[in-house]
């Protein structure tokens, strides 16, 4: 019996996404947010206004003074950065469940959401994109599926490794060929229900380069491109991870040669401790050694 049905019902359960931050969301992609606009977004909601101060006071930022207020943190760190920090604030309630069908760790997902979001983020600074905030979200969001579709992935796990383990699938195909949908497809109509940005959804929906089209947004490939690194930093490639598709050919048109991405991964590996203290993953780091799958 297929599970589309009862997979496509429990959209129906999806809780709002944080006000807040769809939001600041919506303004991504702005050429010129002012700094009152930005303080407009968030001034209302304590919560994240704590965490935003909380966050710009933290050794990731490593700023000399102590910051008091929201629009004294926009001064010193820029609208860029604070939107990522309110994107992200709102974001990890959503992230709070575990995903056994994913991950063995109970937030390995927002582990996982976080590190493509700061890899994409360093991707774009070496590529010389000024639209880090919206490469940072990308990252961050682009497994949303993963939310829904856990518990069923779980149920079938032995059927989808199967398929990895017998036919040298990737993880995502598998799911697919199993469940009848995988998690790009689901988040990408979670996109679509939570009314994020039409390049936003390209990106949750396509980051598996999934079809032709895929390959003509720089966007969706720099996502994929994240992904996976993230993978290789964690040394935790195995099946899934080797069998990723498109991998030289996104090098190839990003103009990275390998000894680019092993500087970004030095970069990533020097600031990975400051950025769990940031987004709120407690404890020292030794590496990505979630159980990723997919």
């Amino acid at each position: 019996m297929s599970l589309i049905p009862q997979i496509l019902r429990s959209l129906k359960n999806l809780p709002p996404f944080p006000m807040v931050a769809q939001r600041a969301l919506m303004l991504v992609n702005k050429p010129e947010l002012s700094i009152q606009e930005l303080v407009e977004v968030i001034k209302f909601d304590p919560a994240i206004t704590a965490n935003v101060l909380r966050i710009a006071n933290s050794a990731y930022f490593g700023l000399r003074r102590e910051i008091h207020s929201l629009h004294q943190a926009l001064l010193l760190l820029g609208t860029q950065e604070l939107l990522k920090i309110i994107i992200a604030s709102g974001a990890t309630r959503l992230f709070a469940n575990a995903t056994p069908g994913y991950f063995s760790e109970r937030h390995g997902l927002w582990r996982h959401s976080v590190s493509c979001g700061l890899m994409a983020d360093l991707l774009a600074r070496e590529l010389t994109w000024a639209e880090r905030a919206t490469c940072f979200t990308a990252g961050l969001l682009h497994d949303i599926g993963k939310l829904v579709l856990s518990l069923f992935v779980d149920q079938k796990f032995a059927a989808i490794m199967e398929v990895v383990e017998t036919q040298g699938k990737p993880f995502h195909r598998a799911e697919k060929e199993i469940l009848g949908v995988d998690h790009a497809e689901i988040g990408g109509e979670m996109a679509r229900i939570w009314d994020f940005p039409d390049r936003l959804r390209l990106v949750i929906r396509h980051h598996h380069l999934d079809c032709p089209e895929s390959f003509s947004d720089n966007l969706v490939l720099l996502i994929h491109l994240a992904d996976v690194l993230v993978l290789m930093f964690g040394q935790n490639l195995g099946r899934e991870g080797l069998a990723y598709d498109g991998y030289p050919e996104v090098l190839k048109h990003f103009g990275l040669r390998e000894r680019d991405l092993e500087k970004i991964l030095l970069h990533f590996g020097c600031i990975w401790n400051d950025a769990q203290v940031f987004f709120g993953l407690i404890g020292s780091a030794h590496g990505l050694q979630c159980a990723h799958r997919g």
